[in-house]
This record gives C-alpha cells, sequence and structure tokens, in this order.
C-alpha cells in the first residue's frame, strides 16, 4: 500500500486551526506526508467548525466535489475530524456518504490507526463519548502532549498561508456556558483548565523557536481557573507568568466572555507591558430580552460597563466583537439597540452573523426561527455598515502617527501591484491593537516588526510607508 499523503483543508475558528496543528503532528509522528497540494494526497482531512452552518455548508459542498475523483481513485480517504464530525456522528452516512471517517475533537491522537482501518476498507466512527472527568483528563493528555510536540506553523490568514513567527496555545478546552444558540459544549465538552506548567514550557518553547506573538485560546479564556503546588490560578496570573516567560514576545489572549471580565484581569493591560492592548469580547446582541434568550448571563449595560473598566484601566485598548442578527424573537426595537450599542462602544471592529439553528442546542428546540431570511440579511448589512462606519472613525486617529507592525506577509493584493523592480512589495502586517496595516516593504520584512507611518486610514486597514524618524510613536 503506497504511504499514507495527507492533506488537511480547515474551517472555522482558532480552535479548528489549532486542531489542524495537532492532527498533522500526529500524523508526521507517525510517519505519514503532510502535502499542500490536495491532488496529490491520498488521505483528504477536512477540521471543520459546527457552530455555524456556513462552515458546515463549505465543508459538505467540498466534500461532495469529490464524487468524480473517489469513483476514479476508490483508495482515497476522506475524513471529517473535529466539531462537525462530533456534530454529525453517525448521520453523515446520509448527508456526506463519501466520508470514511469520522473523528472528534478528542479522539485526534487515534488518527494513524483510524486512517490504517480506513485505508483497509472499513468506515470508520470516532467520537467523544459522555465525558467523564477521568474519560476527559486522559483524551486531554494525549491533546497535551501533540500540543507540546507540534513545530512552529504559526496561524493562518484566510488565504490558508501559514503567520510566521505567530502561534496559539490552548489553555482551556471545551465550555460550561451553554449559550442558547452554541453547540460548543455539546462538542467540545465541559470546560477543562490546563495546568499552568505546560502552558508557560510551551510558550518558552516557542518564544525560542523566533515567535513573536503567542495567543492564548478557550472559548471563553477568561474563565480559566487552574489549581498548581497549592496555587489557584487565574488567566491574570497565567498572563502575567507568560509574559515573563515571553520577554518582549506579544501576548494576546481570546475569546473573552463578559460576565468574566474582572478587575483583575482589566489591569493587566497597564500593568504587563507587552499583553496586547486588544480586547475581542462578543457582545453578541444589544437587546437585554435577545441576551437573555441566548441565557447570555448579562445585561447590555452590564457589557458596557465591562468595556469601561478595561478602558480605565488601558484607555486605548481596541475593543472587538461578535454579534448575531435575527436570533429568535429579535424586533425591529431589539435590532435598533444593538446598533446603538455599536454606536455607544466605538468597536474597533466586529463579526456579524445571521443567525441559523444549530441542532441540539437550546434555542432551535425553544423557539421558532422566525425572522425571515431577508430581514435576516438586511440587518447583518446595516449592522456590518455600522460597524465600519464607527471603525472608519475610530482608525483616523492613527493618521500622522507612527505604529509598531508586525508582519505577517504579502498583502492580499500584492500580486496584482507592478512596477516595483523586486526591490519592495506591498506586505500586510498587524499593530499590537490588532489593526491591519498595508505598507510597500521588502519580502525580508516578512515575520519581523517594523516601524510604519501611516498616511490613510479606512474602517478596515491602515495604510502606511515605511517610517522615518519624524513621526509620532503611537501603538
Amino acid at each position: 500500500m503506497e504511504p499514507r499523503r495527507v492533506h488537511i483543508t480547515t474551517y472555522g475558528c482558532q480552535m479548528n486551526q489549532v486542531d489542524a496543528e495537532l492532527a498533522a503532528q500526529v500524523l508526521r509522528d507517525s510517519g505519514a506526508e503532510m502535502v499542500e497540494d490536495a491532488a496529490s494526497a491520498n488521505v483528504l482531512l477536512f477540521v471543520t467548525c459546527s457552530v455555524r452552518a456556513h462552515a458546515e455548508d463549505r465543508a459538505f459542498s467540498n466534500i461532495g466535489a469529490l464524487k468524480v475523483r473517489k469513483r476514479r481513485e476508490p483508495d482515497l480517504v476522506i475524513g471529517l475530524v473535529g466539531c462537525m464530525a462530533q456534530q454529525y456522528g453517525a448521520r453523515l452516512r446520509e448527508r456526506a456518504p463519501l466520508v470514511d471517517l469520522v473523528c472528534g475533537p478528542g479522539r485526534l491522537g487515534e488518527l494513524p490507526a483510524l486512517i490504517a482501518e480506513a485505508r483497509a476498507g472499513r468506515r470508520v466512527e470516532a467520537l467523544d463519548p459522555h465525558r467523564t472527568e477521568a474519560f476527559a483528563a486522559g483524551l486531554d493528555a494525549a491533546l497535551d502532549a501533540a500540543e507540546i510536540a507540534r513545530p512552529l506553523g504559526g496561524p493562518r490568514l484566510s488565504a490558508g498561508r501559514p503567520l510566521p513567527r505567530q502561534a496559539y496555545v490552548v489553555v482551556m478546552r471545551g465550555c460550561d456556558n451553554f449559550c442558547s444558540y452554541c453547540v460548543v459544549p455539546n462538542v467540545r465538552g465541559r470546560e477543562r483548565s490546563r495546568s499552568p506548567r505546560p502552558v508557560l514550557e510551551e510558550v518558552r518553547r516557542l518564544v525560542g523557536q523566533g515567535v513573536r506573538q503567542i495567543t492564548l485560546l478557550g472559548q471563553a479564556v477568561n474563565q480559566y481557573r487552574a489549581e498548581e503546588d497549592g496555587r489557584p490560578w487565574d488567566l491574570a496570573d497565567l498572563l502575567t507568568e507568560a509574559a515573563a516567560a515571553a520577554g518582549p514576545a506579544r501576548l494576546a489572549f481570546i475569546t473573552n466572555h463578559p460576565k468574566a471580565m474582572t478587575e483583575r484581569l482589566a489591569r493587566v493591560f497597564r500593568d504587563v507591558p507587552t499583553v496586547s492592548p486588544y480586547l475581542h469580547m462578543p457582545a453578541q446582541s444589544g437587546s437585554d430580552a435577545v441576551l437573555a434568550r441566548m441565557n447570555r448571563g448579562y445585561t447590555a449595560a452590564e457589557y458596557a460597563e465591562r468595556v469601561a473598566m478595561v478602558r480605565e484601566a488601558r484607555p486605548d485598548v481596541a475593543v472587538a466583537s461578535d454579534f448575531i442578527v435575527g436570533f429568535p424573537g429579535e424586533t425591529p426595537e431589539d435590532f435598533e439597540a444593538t446598533l446603538d450599542l455599536v454606536r455607544r462602544m466605538r468597536f474597533a471592529g466586529a463579526f456579524v452573523f445571521k443567525y441559523s439553528p444549530r441542532p441540539g442546542t437550546a434555542a432551535a428546540e425553544r423557539y421558532a426561527d422566525d425572522v425571515p431570511l431577508e430581514e435576516k440579511r438586511r440587518r447583518n448589512q446595516a449592522l456590518l455598515a455600522a460597524v465600519e462606519e464607527v471603525a472608519g472613525e475610530e482608525n483616523q486617529q492613527f493618521v500622522g502617527r507612527r505604529v509598531k507592525v508586525l508582519v505577517e506577509g504579502p498583502s492580499l493584493r500584492a500580486n496584482l501591484e507592478e512596477g516595483r523592480g523586486g526591490a519592495a512589495m506591498q506586505l500586510r502586517g498587524r499593530t499590537p491593537c490588532h489593526r491591519i496595516v498595508v505598507f510597500d516593504g521588502p519580502p525580508d520584512a516578512v515575520g519581523t516588526e517594523v516601524d510604519v507611518a501611516i498616511w490613510k486610514a479606512g474602517p478596515l486597514t491602515l495604510f502606511g510607508r515605511l517610517a522615518g524618524e519624524d513621526c509620532r510613536v503611537g501603538v
């Protein structure tokens, strides 16, 4: 039988990206070859989010498009891994009959054996069973081992290119919040925090490999709680110690739940200089009635208080959010309350999603999906416009200033730029507060931090040029 040549396609959030990296590490350790070209692979794995229908639809569409190739190459193994695999389980036989292998997010360590079974002609399902504490500990130990061993690959741009000198570190798995629209507790289990020592060891290892930015990950990362050697730890403790381990490298942490934002954590922005002045804290709605049906555990006023608390500690923190429009029962007045929250909070950016019922969630079981699709689309566009208007106004403060930019790579338009004589290209990077900056610079600047003078600002992007000494320093 031919050696395993594996290609992985990833959809969804940062957790899915880490799942893909862990899967790749486990497979490399078993002797498999990871290939960038899907056409040259004999094993195709799809690591797929199940939180929103859009990611699932893309996965089903791309798997369905393999029908002709599967007929031509019957030994081709097609596998579905992660949240979507756990969510659908045996039901995938109906939606995606081409799939040979289904693997839940806790079973990534078993992938080599599962692929071997699939290559022997058996259809394989390895789902996470009901998670007792002992069982979860066993699965998590295997994931921790793969996490520590994985090479520096970094998160990826939307185009799929790895971001040099950047890395994610998982500090928590699962979730205990049970928001009524969300499948995460169902597919990733209850909340578990990793012990501080292996997290800090991983941070040191990554910095030793040359990483310039480390992002600590959790579904609700500010709910991190651990105990080690009799000492209790929260996220503020972990960030403080991680900053000492990381030296000059930037630290970020996502995603934060508003009800768990504390004054102690807010003060970390003030007291730990290498913690990025960036807070991703989803509001989801500006309506108290909608928030109650979502089971979010706070009101719009309480959300605003949390933002004010963070900005009091460090006024230049950029706050980003997520919103769901068209949630069951959302009235025009509810939506106006969301627009009002966006304008008052002055978000640096936000992701906006149209509500889609997710099987097994409380919202799908209790509430009718009663907002018409066209109205969801209208509200989606109106909210995006409001977010961009505010973000554009906020970005104007950077014009004429000099900012530190960690260069991620060529911009999405770099291949369209002509007449530069090969000496420079359009590059893309981020400020410490996670604003996107594009500027012309040498290709070897990728992965480094440079000073850029901003001359123009739009709602999504700052435009600059490599800075001289006559520009004011900003953040």
